[in-house]
């Protein structure tokens, strides 16, 4: 049980880096929407699916063993389960932090909509064509 002991705690660790990067991703990104940047903050979108995408092949790696931890953690000595518990608990605490920053990230965009949306309402009809037209220095076309 050792070495798949071993492959189990290997592959939580290597998750949870993951998701810290993921979680810095998620950060920038987060500061980009919030900043109004929202092109910049859409090209982080590929970065973060590259993250996710091998977070899940860690995951299919050590699938069996995660299946079987019952089984491995009862073959386990107290200090090699605390060791488990230490890397559980870290990997709960980035993804709290992970979930915390997406709601936060969705929250400021749907504000920002919500803003957007409200603006649009706002405004009489023609007055953005007349805006676009006085910023260029265009006149309005005669009617015929």
């Amino acid at each position: 049980m050792a070495p798949e002991a071993d492959t189990l705690l290997e592959g939580l660790k290597e998750e949870t880096g993951l998701y810290r990067k993921l979680l810095s991703v998620s950060s920038d990104e987060l500061r980009l929407v919030k900043d109004a940047e929202l092109e910049k903050a859409t090209s982080l979108i590929s970065e973060k699916q590259t993250i996710l995408d091998s977070i899940a092949v860690i995951e299919q790696r050590i699938k069996p063993s995660k299946e079987r931890w019952p089984e491995i953690k009862a073959s386990l000595p107290a200090a090699r389960q605390a060791e488990f518990q230490a890397a559980l608990k870290d990997l709960s605490d980035v993804l709290e932090r992970l979930i915390a920053l997406e709601r936060e990230t969705e929250d400021t965009l749907s504000g920002q909509i919500r803003t957007i949306k409200g603006a649009g309402r706002r405004m009489p009809a023609g007055s953005t064509e007349e805006q676009a037209r006085r910023a260029y220095g265009a006149q309005k076309e005669a009617k015929r």
